[in-house]
Formats: structure tokens, sequence, C-alpha cells
């Protein structure tokens, strides 16, 4: 039996997003081994005895037994570091937002080609249930031709204590930056490209240099997409709510990969990912000329599919679910999206 080839992983940063997000998948991802953590802090020691803790990202480019380094940094960082990685010959899987501009995208893309390696950006929230099953009901027809799409991101965080490095700094920081682009990623991974954006951002807490809330408008022929986040949202409304010419389909609750995760959990077992019944999206539509109104099961969410798309992309030259193009135009929509802010006006694209 031919043995799996195993790529050599280093992690660079373990905030919540090295912590969370990327250790514990390519820690129990028999494709990757987990080999270099790049922190300034031991905790990571705590978690991973076997795996090296270093605090020099210089030091991990040096290291020739390195092909992966996944850059989980704070988005100031981000642009630097991946080029860096890139240019020591290194694939790069960089976390959201993949850079600042979208100028320094493009760069990132042609330094990936000049080097002949694989950048990688992460939108793991495609591999969340509710986005998955939500694709798999307008694949199906299920609504009809869509008119009208509201996603949400809403919290209840009235301080930003223990934050400050994500609202207090104006590059890359931001509610916008942080979670909508998962937003305009969805929305533009299920409905394509739109013309054009409208845009009102917010800064309604105390200490924030940057927007902490957001309602963006995505401007398309004949749909109208509303992506919005809010911090003072106590009782939470629909994670998703889409209407079509057949019918509707309204699903709240959020996917339980990242509290598993948060307090600990490693991304193990056969019920990873499955959401509760009571969290279940509301389907009213008619099928067959016959009117149905019922629940619909969750599909599992797994980030796992993920960096077993990474695997494959690296080990057989394939092009990447999420390739560095469509990040670009996530970055391109934000930056429309602030420039129609300033302006008070629609900002084509």
């Amino acid at each position: 039996m031919e043995s799996i080839k195993k790529i050599n992983v280093g992690v660079v940063g373990f905030g919540l997003s090295g912590r969370v997000f990327h250790s514990p998948f390519i820690h129990t991802n028999p494709h990757f081994n987990l080999s270099v953590i790049v922190s300034s802090k031991n905790d990571a020691r705590e978690i991973y005895p076997d795996v090296e803790i270093i605090r020099d990202f210089d030091d991990l480019l040096k290291r020739e037994d390195i092909e992966l380094v996944i850059v989980s940094t704070p988005n100031q960082l981000h642009f630097e570091q991946a080029k860096k990685a890139l240019e020591a010959g290194k694939h790069v899987i960089v976390e959201k937002p993949i850079a600042p501009s979208s100028n320094e995208v493009l760069r990132l893309i042609e330094i990936a080609r000049r080097c002949n390696k694989k950048l990688l950006p992460y939108h793991n929230l495609r591999w969340n249930g509710d986005a998955r099953t939500v694709k798999q009901i307008l694949k199906d027809n299920l609504l009809g031709e869509v008119w009208d799409c509201e996603l949400h991101f809403d919290r209840f965080v009235p301080e930003i204590k223990g934050k400050e490095w994500k609202y207090g700094n104006p590059v890359g920081g931001g509610t916008l930056y942080d979670l909508g682009v998962h937003l305009i990623d969805q929305a533009v991974d299920l409905f394509g490209k739109p013309e054009a954006v409208f845009c009102r951002l917010f800064n309604q807490r105390m200490g924030s240099a940057v927007d902490d809330s957001f309602d963006l408008k995505l401007i398309y022929p004949l749909l109208n997409v509303t992506l919005k986040a809010g911090v003072f949202v106590k009782e939470q409304g629909p994670r998703i709510a889409i209407h079509g010419k057949k019918g509707s389909f309204v699903k709240y609750g959020i996917d339980p990969q990242e509290a598993i995760l948060r307090n600990g959990g490693m991304p193990i077992g056969d019920d990873w990912g499955k959401q509760p019944e009571e969290d279940w999206g509301i389907l009213n539509t008619q099928i067959n000329g016959l009117n149905f109104r019922g629940k619909v099961e969750t599909q599992a969410g797994n980030y796992h599919s993920y960096f077993n798309d990474v695997y494959h992309c690296i080990v057989d030259d394939r092009e990447p679910a999420v390739t560095p193009e469509q990040a670009y135009l996530n970055i391109l929509i934000i930056e429309k999206a602030i420039e129609s802010h300033e302006k008070m006006q629609v900002v084509k694209l």
C-alpha cells in the first residue's frame, strides 16, 4: 500500500485564529504534520507538547523541511509575512482578510506565480453547515429565482476590551474586514460578482477607532443582497433569510464548530459539525405544485474539507476551492464599500 505524502506545516501566530481555526485541523489531519508554531507565548506547548515552538518568523522560513506556512497573525501583518513566505519557497495559507488592500492581493498573486507556489486564502465559512445547506437549496432550485437575501453576523459585544488590536488599528481593522469579508465571500460564492455596492459603516462602541457595525448592500440586476453585522444585538434574528419566486428559507443559529474549538475540543468524531434540530432552517416553498413548509436538516459543517482541498491543491497541483482571485474580489468589494460610505452613494465595481 502506497504511503501518504505528509506535508510539514508551520503555523505563524497562536491567537484565536492559529489556536482555534488552524492548528487543530492540521494536528488531526493525516495529510499534515504540525511541525512548528511561531508564538511569543508558551500556551501552544501546553496543547501540543510534541510540536516545536519558536519565537522568530524568519527562523521558520529558513527551515527546508517546512512546505506550508499558515499566516494567522493580525491583519496588518498578512501581506508582508505572506510575501516573505512565498519568496522563501513555501506554499502559504493566509487567514482572512488576505491583505488590507486589493493592490497588495494582486502583488501576492504575482509573487506566488513567479515563485511557483500556492497562495491559499482562508475562507473557512464556506464549510459552515448553513452555507453548505443554502448552496444545496439554491442548486436544487427549491426557491426559484431569488429576489432577496440577507446574511447576518450579529453579536452582543458592547465593549472592545481585549480586542484593541482589532478595533484600534485602521489598517485592515474593523468589523467589515473581520466579519464582513466572510459574508461577502459567502454572497459572492452564491450569487457571483455584484454590479455595485452601497454601504453604511458605524462606530458605536467607546474606544473603537474603526467600524464595529455595518449595513452593506450588494447590488445585482434583479437581486437585492443585504449583509449586516451589529454589536448591540442581544436578541438574535435570522442568520440567513433568502426569498425567491417559489419560496423562502430562513435559518437561525450559528455553526457549532467554533464554540467546540474555543473550548479546547478537537475536530474528530462522526458527529463533528452537526447542528441540533432546534437550529435547523425553515423551508417554505412549492414542490411539484404542492405547498411545503418544514425544517431542513442542516448539513454538517466541516472545516477539514478546506484543509483536504489544500492538500490536494499542493500535491496534485490543482486549483484551490478558494482562489486568490476570489479573495481579491472580496477585498475590492470592501474598498468600494468604504468608498460608498465616505461618499454616501452607490459605487460601481
